[in-house]
């Protein structure tokens, strides 16, 4: 047991923090576990899940609860199976209602000094 008051005000706030950084990490592992699951039943609110568990990750990696890294780990872990997901899923068909066919161009310069020095420019990179 801490024997000096500034020991005994050490302990309190370690105690303190503990408590607070354990109830982040459940809650981090909670929306890890409920995002991956829904990742595994090919859920449509997936990727609403995965968001989710990505901003707490992303926090307490900010607020030094868990590494870095291993923030890091866990992002890539979760976007890696949620693109895979993506990619299994059927594509629909997208119609061209609305779109233009034709693209835009450019007008042609008519001075051919104008036409010269914007040549010069593009071969100079400016």
């Amino acid at each position: 047991m801490p024997k000096t008051k500034s020991a005994k005000k050490a302990l309190r706030q370690s105690q303190k923090r503990r408590l607070h950084n354990l109830k982040i990490k459940k809650n981090l592992r909670a929306l890890k576990k409920a995002a991956l699951l829904s990742l595994t039943a090919k859920d449509k609110a997936a990727p609403e899940k995965v968001k989710k568990a990505i901003i707490a990750i992303d926090k307490a990696a900010k607020r030094n609860v868990i590494h870095k890294n291993k923030a890091a780990r866990l992002k890539s872990k979760l976007t890696k199976k949620l693109k895979a997901l993506k990619m299994a899923l059927p594509k629909k068909p997208v119609s061209d209602k609305g779109r233009s066919r034709s693209k835009a161009k450019k007008a042609p310069v008519k001075n051919k000094a104008a036409k010269k020095t914007a040549e010069k420019r593009i071969v100079k990179g400016k």
